[in-house]
């Protein structure tokens, strides 16, 4: 799979995400396609190369589906990749939002420590199966099929009205 693909599968993922998310779990009686456009732009150009080179460099770093290297990779990406990505989301939505830095600073300071919480329940046993069954050239994709729910609740969380939830 290469980059593109892996982008405009994370488009189309973050879309139909937004969507959802809007219409089912915020109940919007009206669609807010500007924060549609947004959370699309931040899918597409900034979380999937981020995804996309994740996981070669996390093979470079520790090569093979061996338990312990495998360990070793879900261990670097909960503590290196996770919380930069998840800094970057909220960046990225932040300057398409047009919100100054101090904005920035605040509301990831409130959504940071629960998103990171959240996204260890969630990510360390998806990232064991992907690194220990998928091949390489597979695991944007499978990221990308778990990242629809989870691009549902980081939707959610940039919905100010539910912040606190």
């Amino acid at each position: 799979m290469t980059l593109i693909h892996t982008m405009a599968q994370y488009a189309t993922l973050w879309a139909i995400a937004d969507y959802m998310e809007q219409k089912y779990i915020s109940k919007k009686p009206k669609q807010d396609w500007h924060k549609s456009f947004r959370m699309v732009t931040v899918g597409a150009f900034v979380i999937a190369p981020l995804v996309y080179g994740w996981v070669r460099v996390a093979e470079r770093i520790s090569p093979g589906n061996q338990l312990r290297n495998v360990l070793k990779k879900v261990f670097i990406g909960q503590t290196i990749f996770a919380p930069f990505a998840i800094s970057t989301f909220y960046a990225s939505t932040s300057l398409l939002e047009g919100k100054s830095v101090e904005q920035f600073k605040s509301e990831w300071s409130e959504k940071f420590p629960a998103t990171y919480t959240n996204n260890l329940k969630v990510w360390p046993a998806v990232q064991i199966v992907n690194f220990s069954y998928v091949p390489l050239i597979h695991r944007p994709k499978v990221m990308g099929c778990v990242s629809f729910i989870w691009s549902m609740y980081l939707c959610f969380q940039k919905e100010d009205a539910y912040a606190e939830v």
